[in-house]
């Protein structure tokens, strides 16, 4: 709107222990290991542009 910009979508991922990644749907069931890790990246809002 008025020049602003559409937010971003999320994305979710595991991070093997052994370093492989692993994508993860939105709604998706994974198992985990000790040491592995689950990282969520929040989407973002879009934002209004400015009128001059």
């Amino acid at each position: 709107m008025a020049g602003g910009q559409a937010g971003q979508i999320g994305h979710n991922w595991v991070q093997r222990i052994d370093n492989k990644q692993e994508n993860v749907a939105a709604t998706a069931t994974v198992e985990m290991q000790t040491g592995d890790v689950f990282v969520i990246e929040t989407p973002g809002g879009g934002g209004y542009g400015i009128v001059y």
